[in-house]
């Protein structure tokens, strides 16, 4: 197995930013750079236009704000990110509705930071765990695809693994056994997710903003849904 190079030196990169924001604790930082770049993948790869952009993020930073002004009950702004991500998924092409599933994924993020703000790295560090897992073993064992139409590269073998590794971690950070098991699951389905909206809209990368990656989009695509998992299970 030949690892990329670019991949390693970016993945390397990576864990030293990560690494000097954990320890000056400016995770907002973080969190806000995350949405910008998130945005600019959204730009890049047209899947929605600048203007568009400017016209669906006033109203929605608005609604956010009240959101936090009114302090909405958390569950229910679970249930708001499942309300939209359904309609996005029903209508990919609607980008409106998947702008609005990003946004309050982002929020949520917001919101799981100020309650525990070592929460993040542990879902960033899990999703590093599981994605590095699901390639070196998909790649050395190879194997029957999952899902072949919509991710072309994913094995059994690798996506098995990474759940089994994923599992072990989140278990040893002392999340019970039910939540370790949702959202070691739940890791798959925000892969799968975006490698939906990537075929659908015939594009390989979101953006090539990580040399060997691709967009921030291709990186944390695995916590989304991990994310509201751990958030609903935080405040039940």
């Amino acid at each position: 197995m030949v690892f990329d190079k670019k991949r390693v030196l970016s993945g390397l990169l990576l864990f030293v930013f990560l690494s000097v924001v954990f320890f000056f604790k400016i995770n907002l930082i973080l969190i806000f750079l995350l949405i910008f770049l998130t945005f600019y993948d959204l730009v890049f790869s047209k899947i929605i236009s600048i203007k568009k952009l400017i016209f669906f993020t006033i109203p929605i930073l608005g609604s956010l704000i009240f959101f936090y002004i009114s302090n909405l009950n958390p569950l229910y702004l679970s249930l708001l990110f499942f309300i939209f991500l359904i309609l996005s998924i029903l209508n990919i092409k609607n980008n409106f509705f998947l702008f609005v599933t990003i946004c309050l994924f982002f929020y949520i993020l917001i919101y799981l930071n100020n309650f525990d703000n070592d929460l993040i790295f542990i879902l960033i560090f899990l999703s590093f765990l599981n994605d590095t897992t699901a390639f070196v073993i998909g790649k050395s064992v190879g194997g029957p695809l999952i899902v072949p139409k919509i991710s072309p590269n994913k094995t059994w073998s690798g996506t098995l693994s990474s759940f089994l590794v994923s599992f072990i971690f989140i278990y040893f950070m002392q999340f019970n056994f039910i939540e370790s098991i949702l959202i070691s699951c739940s890791l798959f389905f925000g892969y799968l997710f975006f490698s939906y909206i990537k075929r659908k809209y015939y594009i390989k990368d979101f953006s090539n903003i990580i040399p060997g990656h691709g967009g921030i989009l291709d990186r944390i695509d695995s916590i989304f849904f991990s994310s509201v998992i751990v958030f609903i299970f935080s405040f039940i």
